[in-house]
């Protein structure tokens, strides 16, 4: 990066020496001269202060140690999309097979090339391209208006998790040249979410999105998935999601929704999601949930909450009463269940008796922690 720092820094997701931060601050910092940028750490201990320099507050970091001082010129800002997969996905040719000459006619005149067989090569291996892995590749916005969509026509499945993508946007720009996407992950990017409406249909033949540890709150989540019509499965593992509304006209087509490690869930916002016509595995492992109640059934009676749930994941909770799995009992659909390692599963000298009493309580039940 030049010594010339703009405003348009600030909020940039950055690497440095293999360490990811988020620039708070760009300018100069008294008495030493030259540019700084002021960067916020996402492992607090890398850092030295919380933003303040002898007395001056520069910037502000959520933790006291998460903040550091650095000259631009150490600052990796990343790569595009495509750079990234070129770099990924392109065989490099021998020293013989690039200097091989062509003879070609423009017009009526000959004309010698060089590498012309190379280029061919290259356009040929980046449009056969469906699966694309580019984790922990630096990438950190879409590239030039276009390119994704002209060199990579037919990616079906992208990996963009732990890059530098700052913003939901910037991951539009790429999706959105992506005609056939049905996956795509953008797991621990720390990214900046539309606080506005979303335009539907931008991901309009995405069935998969993958959504851990960004930071994601539940209202941006449905705002992000309205454009998403026919999404099939949704992960949202680690975010500190807090459910705080009912999903009307999204996530309507969902028939496999992880919400694993979010320490808020309880079974009051559960029941905002129980009405999701086609869910059928619900992931709710290392969640802290420890009952369970659907009041509209009484024994013996089944639920008209979760109508097409088969497969219910709750490992690593706290579970410690049979009423809990006398309620599954009331889900019409429940086929599978999975609840290792919970107070009243530990595996223990009593481990196979709580397992038959499991299986006693929910009578449909045909799989028992696989």
């Amino acid at each position: 990066m030049s010594d010339t720092l703009t405003a348009d820094v600030i909020g940039r997701r950055v690497e440095v020496n293999g360490e990811h931060a988020t620039v708070r601050f760009a300018g100069v910092v008294p008495p030493v001269a030259g540019p700084w940028l002021g960067v916020e750490w996402d492992n607090p201990e890398r850092g030295k202060h919380d933003g303040s320099h002898e007395g001056t507050v520069y910037f502000k970091c959520r933790h006291p140690t998460g903040g550091s001082f650095i000259r631009p010129n150490k600052v990796n800002f990343g790569t595009d999309f495509l750079t990234a997969i070129k770099n990924r996905y392109v065989l490099e040719d021998g020293p013989e097979e690039d200097r091989k000459e062509q003879i070609v006619t423009i017009g009526n005149k000959p004309v010698e090339t060089i590498g012309f067989d190379s280029i061919m090569k290259q356009q040929s291996q980046l449009s056969k391209l469906q699966e694309v892995s580019l984790r922990n590749c630096a990438v950190s916005c879409a590239g030039e208006k276009g390119g994704v969509a002209e060199a990579c026509p037919n990616i079906r499945k992208v990996d963009l998790s732990k890059n530098l993508l700052s913003s939901w946007d910037e991951v539009i720009h790429i999706a959105d040249q992506l005609r056939h996407l049905e996956v795509l992950n953008v797991s621990e990017n720390k990214l900046k979410f539309p606080s506005g409406s979303v335009l539907t249909g931008t991901l309009s033949v995405l069935k998969v999105l993958v959504l851990n540890q960004t930071g994601i709150t539940w209202a941006e989540v449905l705002r992000c998935v309205a454009g998403c019509p026919g999404l099939e499965e949704l992960y949202l593992e680690s975010n500190n999601i807090f459910i705080s509304e009912r999903p009307t006209d999204v996530l309507q087509t969902v028939k496999l929704l992880d919400l694993s490690s979010n320490q808020l869930i309880d079974e009051n916002q559960l029941y905002l999601i129980a009405h999701l016509p086609r869910l059928e595995q619900l992931i709710l492992s290392d969640t802290g949930i420890s009952s369970l109640h659907f009041p509209d059934a009484g024994i013996g009676c089944k639920t008209s909450m979760f109508p097409s749930l088969k497969y219910l994941v709750v490992n690593d909770n706290q579970i410690s009463q049979w009423s809990f799995f006398n309620e599954l009992e009331k889900l019409p659909s429940l086929r599978a269940l999975s609840c290792l390692r919970n107070p009243l599963t530990k595996e223990d000298k009593e481990a196979e008796t709580a397992r038959l009493l499991i299986i006693a309580s929910i009578g449909q039940l045909k799989t028992l922690n696989k």
